[in-house]
């Protein structure tokens, strides 16, 4: 059998063999060290970004081809009650301008957000914000008319701002909507005390140390004291 050989001359097979490992031969025993090493690393480059691409990474959208992002996308909001947590937890950790700052994001989210008004009301009145926990708790109230702890905290407000009438009225609400709420017999028992109605106040404020609230078992025995 006649086959060309590695130079294209007419051989015979074993002839064309014999010559081309010679070839082969001549042209491994020229590689260096360095050679070799250049060679396995471009062979590595190639290997590894074939392995990105059909292996490591996700198909590509057509469409998101040299599509910019949006600045909604940049910046993703957190959910509601991702947000709620974020302000319980910077309000636990006593930053209250973070747990505003979340708190009104999540009414930004949802301007019917219930937790989050009266959250950020109470956040308010620990910031002696009055004005703002009060218009917080107005809107929750418009809300949710039954929400007992609205009024309770609006109360609050009240008597801070020495709005006793609106303060008693307030708590009064909110001891219909739920009658063993301490802290709204605590509320209005300070406020019938600033107004010079001991005994009013005595009531409330014991009532209020019998559902388990401290300071008014506190307030109740210095009140008791100054009738003695």
């Amino acid at each position: 059998m006649v086959i060309k050989d590695y130079k294209g001359k007419n051989s015979d097979r074993t002839l064309g063999l014999k010559r081309g490992k010679a070839a082969i031969k001549r042209e491994t025993s020229s590689l260096t060290p360095g050679k070799i090493v250049v060679w396995v690393a471009v062979f590595g480059l190639v290997f590894f970004i074939n392995y990105l691409f059909f292996v490591h990474l996700k198909p590509i959208n057509k469409k998101e081809i040299n599509r910019d992002l949006t600045p909604k996308e940049h910046n993703m909001p957190d959910t509601i009650a991702e947000l709620l947590d974020k302000g319980n937890k910077r309000y636990q950790e006593g930053n209250l301008v973070q747990a505003i700052e979340a708190f009104s994001k999540a009414i930004n989210l949802n301007p019917k957000e219930t937790k989050a008004y009266l959250d950020r009301g109470i956040a308010y009145s620990n910031m002696g914000m009055y004005d703002k926990a009060i218009n917080d708790f107005t809107t929750l109230i418009a809300l949710n008319p039954d929400y007992a702890e609205a009024y309770n905290n609006r109360g609050w407000a009240y008597l801070k701002k020495a709005l006793f009438d609106r303060a008693i009225k307030d708590c009064s609400e909110a001891l219909r909507l739920n009658p063993a709420m301490p802290t709204a017999y605590y509320t209005r028992g300070m406020a019938y005390k600033a107004q010079g109605l001991p005994d009013m106040a005595r009531k409330d404020l014991q009532k209020s140390c019998e559902l388990g609230n401290n300071s008014a078992c506190q307030a109740y025995g210095e009140l008791s004291k100054t009738k003695r």
